[in-house]
């Protein structure tokens, strides 16, 4: 797409999209299979979970735009209310699409790749260059899970693999998915999809209900008791329950409160996390993270709460 516009007020928007728009975490739910056996449907989840390099070409085009976003409204601040919750919606689209990088497990060399790729990003923004976006402390945490045994290592400043160079051109952006009006996969999002965007922000989903589902999860889990000989069905059955009670976890973090409801959400998410200490702790770190992004976005103040009580959270 050739970029025009020098201003907000200068984009041309499109019409709005027929299509409902989902971030990556919310995603996760729809791969699941339609089976009669629960634990069958969340064991078979594992092998549906998109390609880590796909993730990070979405994330990245919801980035590039945010930061678009953030350049135009600066050339004419006076523009930036009427279309706040555009860069609103970018910004979780792009959080929810890195958050679902650390969060998806690798199921192919070049997940094993962008895994690598990423624990190398980030130990140069977090460790050199100062400017990574979030607690150092929280992000060693939730890199935790790109360090596992016999997976993929790449030295800062190490030469790329040979037969991983495509795969290093769509992780450095490259190479970005393109924007397809007749899509009916994944998508990507530009500041002109602005209607939609705005309209997708403010229809927020439940976030009590988000919290009840992962704790529905939980419960699955623990009912899934231990066999004698544990089978890789039942790994599997496990773990892609957790990764979509996480999905759930991290939706509520980046979602700022809108309700008293809201808050005392987040507030009972925050003490989930603080006691179920058997689960990774990578992923713990990861719902942290997320509800970092949603307090800042809750800053801006009404229709956004902080406050619940008298105390401010």
């Amino acid at each position: 797409m050739t970029d025009t516009a020098s201003t907000l007020r200068d984009l041309t928007l499109a019409k709005t999209r027929s299509r409902p728009i989902l971030d990556e975490l919310a995603r996760l739910e729809t791969l699941l299979p339609d089976r009669p056996d629960d634990q069958e449907r969340h064991a078979a989840l594992l092998g549906l979970l998109p390609p880590l390099l796909d993730l990070r070409g979405r994330a990245l085009v919801h980035a590039q735009q945010y930061e678009r976003f953030l350049a135009l409204a600066e050339a004419d601040p006076s523009a930036l209310e009427a279309r706040v919750d555009t860069g609103n919606a970018l910004a979780i689209l792009s959080h929810a699409g890195e958050i679902a990088m650390l969060l998806v497990p690798p199921g192919s060399p070049d997940d094993d790749f962008a895994q690598a790729m990423l624990a190398k990003e980030r130990a140069r923004q977090y460790r050199a260059d100062g400017d990574g976006r979030h607690d150092p402390a929280l992000m060693n945490r939730a890199l935790r899970a790109t360090v596992r045994s016999g997976g993929m290592r790449l030295v800062i400043g190490a030469r790329i693999p040979v037969g991983m160079e495509m795969a290093a051109r769509r992780f450095r952006g490259e190479v970005l998915p393109e924007r397809d009006e007749n899509e009916t996969g994944p998508g990507v999002y530009h500041l002109e999809d602005a209607h939609a965007l705005e309209a997708w922000f403010n229809a927020p989903p439940d976030l009590p209900a988000l919290l009840s589902d992962a704790r529905c999860l939980f419960a699955a889990i623990d009912a899934w008791s231990e066999p004698e000989e544990p089978g890789p069905s039942w790994y599997a059955a496990r773990r892609g329950a957790l990764i979509l009670a996480y999905a759930r976890l991290c939706s509520i973090g980046l979602w700022p409160a809108r309700s008293s409801g809201d808050l005392v959400a987040k507030m009972e998410l925050e003490r989930l996390i603080s006691e179920r200490t058997a689960d990774p702790d990578s992923m713990r770190a990861l719902v942290e993270i997320a509800l970092g992004v949603g307090r800042r976005i809750a800053r801006q103040g009404p229709p956004f709460v902080t406050v619940l009580g008298g105390v401010e959270l």
